[in-house]
């Protein structure tokens, strides 16, 4: 019995130091909330644009225990002749030393946005370039 326990220990020991050696975390970084708004505080959550308006999103992030990268970009979902997926040149990145709040504005094209359905993608990284988690919130322009 005493070997049986001798192996226990010794395994347990060995994982302990894979698991150090490896500076293994167990984070439990997020995006809390994601929120879309016509000002930059987005002190009233909207859905729902005109093709002229600016669209704002805030992103919190909690429980970050190093620095990360806040990248938000604009996708199209339905738009009429328009390709989906990612919108280029409109993406940007944040950096946050901790918890707090990624703000994200996107200015309209000069002939305003296309009528249609849009999304903007939020994504946390770490400073290594690793995703940790993503939120994702639809509008419309109508």
């Amino acid at each position: 019995m005493s070997q049986s326990r001798l192996s226990s220990f010794l395994g347990l020991g060995i994982f302990a130091c894979v698991v150090l050696a490896c500076k293994f975390s167990a984070t439990t970084a997020n995006i809390s909330s994601l929120k879309l708004g016509k000002d930059r505080t987005v002190s009233e959550q909207s859905n729902e644009f005109a093709p002229q308006d600016t669209v704002y999103g805030v992103a919190t992030v909690s429980n970050v225990p190093d620095k990360v990268q806040v990248k938000g970009r604009l996708l199209i979902e339905e738009v009429e002749g328009q390709k989906t997926g990612p919108i280029p040149s409109l993406e940007d990145t944040v950096d946050l030393p901790g918890d707090g709040t990624a703000t994200f504005t996107f200015t309209p094209p000069s002939a305003g946005w296309p009528k249609g359905k849009y999304k903007m993608e939020i994504l946390l990284l770490t400073e290594s370039g690793e995703q940790k988690d993503q939120e994702v919130a639809a509008f419309s322009v109508s």
